[in-house]
């Protein structure tokens, strides 16, 4: 039997990309998916392909900018369905650009979505995870959690927000007695999927198949790891940061391609 075999796992931005991927995934491993899009279509697409596979899985429009949705949303999801034991918060967009000349609405846009709508469904189903035996949260962050990322400067905060926002509640699960409850925060460098077309890979740091980045996912979760990070440079991006003096690393940053990566980007939002 499967790790995953009868859990209900929620997961946003499940239309396409590694969300859908993982969906499928998980469905092929006995889980109930409980796939969510902004857009009815894309979701029951998803689902519909998982369904004809013969797993299990239920399409719902889920707008993570929308937070006033939320409970009743959730509200639903119990009727049709019941709690969840496990909450995948995969939505996001990317901005790219000259910071002044991208438009206030996207920057804003972009912390809603990848970081206070995370936190917010993070917050609403909050007694679903600590009800459940297995209950995991897992938060989709970014290489870009670690590092200053130039024509994505909001891009970064947000997944800076995701990583403090997850290593901070993981701790208050374990100081309150909740340890049954896993947390497990994702953090990839570019992966292949169209969000971030254009963007040169730095050295030491291809970008990476979202088949890749969704084994690791699924292994961080049966084996209840904080941190998936990915590729492994990306482990070691903390402790260089914080030995080397900041002009050292501004040089070592620029010289890798770190901070002109995405200097070029004009991937789909």
């Amino acid at each position: 039997m499967s790790y995953f075999s009868n859990l209900r796992i929620l997961i946003t931005g499940a239309g396409s990309g590694i969300g859908a991927l993982m969906a499928e995934q998980l469905a092929q491993q006995g889980a109930e998916v409980i796939v969510t899009a902004r857009r009815k279509a894309a979701a029951e697409a998803v689902a519909s392909s998982i369904r004809d596979a013969g797993g299990r899985a239920a399409a719902m429009v889920l707008d993570v900018s929308k937070l006033g949705t939320f409970t009743a949303f959730r509200e639903r999801l119990h009727k049709a369905h019941g709690p969840v034991d496990i909450l995948i918060n995969n939505a996001g967009v990317v901005f790219g650009g000259e910071f002044e000349k991208v438009d206030l609405k996207e920057h804003l846009n972009t912390f809603q979505i990848n970081a206070t709508g995370l936190m917010a469904l993070t917050h609403t189903f909050f007694n679903d995870l600590t009800q459940s035996r297995q209950g995991h949260l897992v938060n989709i962050a970014s290489a870009s959690s670690y590092v200053g990322l130039p024509y994505g400067s909001t891009y970064a905060a947000s997944k800076w927000a995701v990583l403090g926002f997850s290593e901070s509640l993981r701790l208050e699960l374990k100081e309150r007695g909740l340890e049954h409850v896993a947390v497990t925060t994702v953090c990839p460098s570019y992966i292949d999927t169209g969000m971030f077309d254009g963007v040169r890979a730095p050295l030491l740091s291809p970008i990476l198949s979202p088949e890749k980045v969704v084994r690791s996912v699924l292994r961080g979760i049966r084996e209840r790891e904080p941190l998936v990070q990915e590729p492994m440079i990306v482990k070691h991006i903390d402790l260089m940061k914080g030995a080397l003096p900041t002009p050292v690393w501004d040089f070592l940053a620029k010289t890798t391609g770190m901070s002109t990566s995405m200097k070029k980007w004009k991937g789909k939002h």
